[in-house]
């Protein structure tokens, strides 16, 4: 279950989300959001957001804009990522088992050490 305060930071941006890890540096944010149906991150600007080893599984990140954001060592299996932006984002070792890809644009990702079993990339740009 996500971390509330954790899920607040998120949605406020990558600028704020930064500043928040760089003052905890020792606390790994918890944004599990499976069972949170009523957490709607969709769209938002995460930008060159520092989130490396963050929980994000069965998330729903569509849209959401992670362009150069480091997601090393993050959990998002199950997460939706239909539609996003995550160009030149940094997800090597990360658990990407059953995401859905779609529509997503990848260009110029690490996804160096990744397993992608069961994730979906239909009409993703892959360019890179």
């Amino acid at each position: 279950m996500a971390n509330p305060e954790h899920l607040e930071i998120l949605k406020q941006g990558g600028e704020v989300c930064n500043q928040w890890r760089e003052e905890n540096p020792d606390i790994y944010p918890d944004l599990d959001l499976a069972d949170l149906w009523w957490a709607d991150i969709r769209g938002a600007d995460l930008s060159g957001a520092n989130l490396c080893g963050v929980n994000l599984r069965g998330s729903n990140l569509r849209g959401v804009n992670l362009v150069k954001a480091n997601l090393d060592g993050a959990s998002l299996g199950g997460a939706n990522l239909s539609g996003a932006s995550l160009i030149g984002a940094f997800l090597a070792r990360s658990n990407l088992n059953d995401v859905n890809f779609s529509g997503a644009d990848l260009s110029n990702v690490n996804f160096s050490g990744v397993d992608f079993n069961k994730s979906s990339f239909s009409g993703a740009n892959l360019a890179g």
